[in-house]
């Protein structure tokens, strides 16, 4: 039989289901549990310290969504089907927008993204 990876552990699974379920006080609960018994595997072990100690959040300011994204992107897209050029398109939504073409690619790219994961959310 084949050895089992080193982050495997039969006991972490309900604690990891917890934690992954926002029930914080259940998984301390079943730690505490095994680590009171003796029985704790190095998972087990792993999953009490960053219960203890939370690894520190990034510095700085988290990224803001380009604005008007949602409006952005199907107008780009319907301009583009009608058959304009893409540095047309670009000029004439930032102009309408009163963005630079940056945002506008960057809104374009945040749009195809989210359509994307969307039809793939939807397959499943």
């Amino acid at each position: 039989m084949a050895k089992l990876p080193d982050g495997f552990s039969l006991q972490a699974i309900p604690i990891q289901a917890a934690i992954s379920e926002g029930r914080t006080e259940d998984a301390k609960t079943l730690i505490v549990a095994i680590l009171s018994e003796g029985r704790a595997d190095k998972v087990v072990q792993r999953l009490a310290a960053l219960m203890i100690k939370r690894p520190k959040a990034k510095r700085g300011r988290k990224t803001a969504l380009p604005r008007h994204w949602l409006e952005i992107g199907p107008d780009f897209h319907s301009m583009r089907d009608d058959g304009e050029r893409y540095e047309d398109v670009m000029r004439e939504l930032a102009t309408r927008y009163g963005y630079s073409e940056t945002h506008i690619r960057k809104a374009v790219a945040l749009y195809d993204q989210a359509i994307d994961e969307a039809e793939e959310a939807s397959r499943i």
